[in-house]
């Protein structure tokens, strides 16, 4: 194998792997009173970082995620969000090298799904995809 192509695919391995732990290590922060729900009682929000074709000096630690508010009220963390089913305004800040964009998805919340908020960074900026569900875990289904 040319050693071009073993350095693109141990970058692309490692890269590979902090992505899933980004996303493999959230904590569950709630977004209304009382007790912890089941996931089956709740819907979650959670954000992601993608960027499997970045061609120029990305790294990880460039690009971060957090909400900024639900519904108008302040609520920023980088943790996933749990929320009772229903209708919500989630708005979410993405960092990339400290340029700041801001987006807003409006979702009409159902218990048992996980609605995925995916960032990746283009032209040195942050891009948001659109509102994918997250599947099993295991892959991610535009919305």
């Amino acid at each position: 194998m040319p050693f071009g192509n073993g350095v693109k695919m141990k970058r692309f391995t490692v890269l590979a792997i902090l992505f899933s732990l980004v996303g493999c290590g959230m904590t569950t922060k709630q977004f209304y009173e009382g007790p912890p729900l089941s996931n089956s009682q709740t819907a979650i929000f959670s954000m992601w970082i993608d960027n499997p074709e970045y061609r120029g000096d990305f790294l990880p630690a460039d690009l971060k995620i957090n909400s900024q508010s639900i519904n108008g009220t302040p609520f920023e963390t980088n943790s996933q969000v749990s929320v009772l089913p229903g209708q919500y305004s989630f708005k979410v800040k993405c960092d990339y090298k400290g340029a700041i964009k801001h987006h807003v998805y409006d979702i009409d919340a159902e218990a048992g799904k996980n609605y995925a908020v995916i960032v990746f960074a283009k032209d040195n900026e942050c891009q948001f995809k659109n509102l994918n569900l997250l599947i099993n875990n295991e892959r991610f289904e535009e919305l």
